[in-house]
């Protein structure tokens, strides 16, 4: 019966979700259509003196690997105002990015969401880049109310409230692919695709970790599934502390530093946990870093933007083509994938703690060969 109402209540769920989406449609899916030079360059032909980049989803790894888009227009167009909208930990990542103008900061409440939108429109963007794949009713709403001269969606086709539609997505290639084809769009050639991140040394300094050779184990991901349990995190920590770090730096929020200290591990003299509070002080740790050993997260993608040498651990359906790791993986030459393959039945989740931990030791005496 308890199974019953919950699927009762995700029908109910979705119903009025789709309902919401076509009101929503209704209201905002509107714009007065610009009219588009089409030539070689498109910032030159159609004057673009200011672009607003839109990342609410706050989602920390999109944020890293889109920096490669700031830098790479700043350099060919120093005036250009870039301004980024976003939210939450991803704030953290781009609020020392000199190609950066201006940070907005999104909130889901929707009387700041207008209060948002009316102060970018008094700025007048030439440009509004949305790269959503799915847009809801207060993004649709933010969208129009900023006002931009031209706006730009990925695979809208289908909407008015955008002036150009970019059909850049490709699940076969790594999602930087998708970034570079934009530049290119806007006329912006010869890229560098390496990502941007700006951080301090006061962390390293204060830890007493300059200059010395260490290792940052992240064990922590979004979900249980992607997250190593106890007993494994102990059980890496000692095949790591086999090669001659001078110390292992443990990540995790407050909530997850209380459990590392109840590990053995958490005794050992090279050994630190370290309660981070926001990115920036993990992408310093990281920046100082001579190994990141990380699940599948942004931890990977803040190891690829400081060209460290990483250990990455991704999920993989047995006798299935991987999508995840060529669109979301750590795009470097010196990261190592292992995968932890399984066969699943429809609605299971592939567990991260059947990692074959032969595998991982083999590849720390691989690295630490090459450190």
């Amino acid at each position: 019966m308890k199974n019953l109402i919950k699927k009762v209540n995700r029908i109910f769920q979705n119903y009025m979700r789709e309902k919401r989406l076509k009101i929503g449609k209704y209201i905002w899916d509107r714009k007065e259509k610009t009219k588009i030079v089409k030539g070689n360059n498109f910032i030159k032909d159609n004057i673009i003196k200011s672009i607003l980049f839109l990342r609410y989803d706050g989602k920390i790894g999109d944020m890293v690997i889109n920096s490669l888009m700031f830098r790479e227009i700043k350099k060919v167009y120093p005036n250009i105002k870039i301004g980024v909208v976003a939210r939450g930990a991803a704030i953290d990542i781009i609020k020392d990015n000199p190609n950066i103008d201006k940070i907005y900061e999104y909130h889901k409440d929707r009387k700041k969401i207008k209060n948002l939108a009316l102060k970018v429109k008094e700025e007048k963007y030439d440009l509004l880049i949305d790269f959503s794949e799915m847009l809801r009713v207060n993004q649709m709403m933010l969208i129009n109310l900023c006002g931009a001269r031209i706006n730009i969606g990925i695979e809208k086709d289908s909407w008015n409230l955008f002036d150009i539609s970019l059909n850049v997505r490709d699940f076969d290639k790594h999602i930087s692919e998708m970034y570079i084809k934009i530049l290119k769009f806007l006329g912006i050639n010869n890229i560098n695709s390496s990502y941007d991140v700006f951080s301090s040394d006061y962390l390293l300094k204060k830890l007493d970790l300059e200059n010395k050779k260490y290792c940052v184990f992240n064990p922590y991901a979004a979900s249980k599934h992607r997250s190593f349990s106890t007993e494994n995190i102990e059980k890496i920590s000692k095949i790591i502390l086999e090669k001659n770090y001078e110390k292992l730096i443990l990540i995790g929020n407050e909530d997850k530093i209380r459990e590392l200290k109840k590990l053995n591990i958490s005794k050992e003299n090279k050994v630190k946990i370290i309660e981070t509070r926001g990115m920036a002080e993990v992408a310093e740790l990281i920046k100082g870093a001579n190994l990141v050993v990380s699940p599948d997260t942004s931890i990977v993608h803040l190891a690829r933007a400081f060209d460290k040498k990483m250990i990455c651990i991704y999920r993989k359906e047995l006798g299935k083509e991987d999508k995840n790791s060529i669109l979301w993986g750590p795009n470097s030459e010196k990261a190592k994938v292992i995968f932890v393959e399984e066969k699943v039945k429809d609605g299971e989740e592939i567990d991260i703690n059947h990692i074959n931990l032969d595998e991982f030791k083999k590849e720390m005496e691989r690295v630490w060969k090459y450190l």
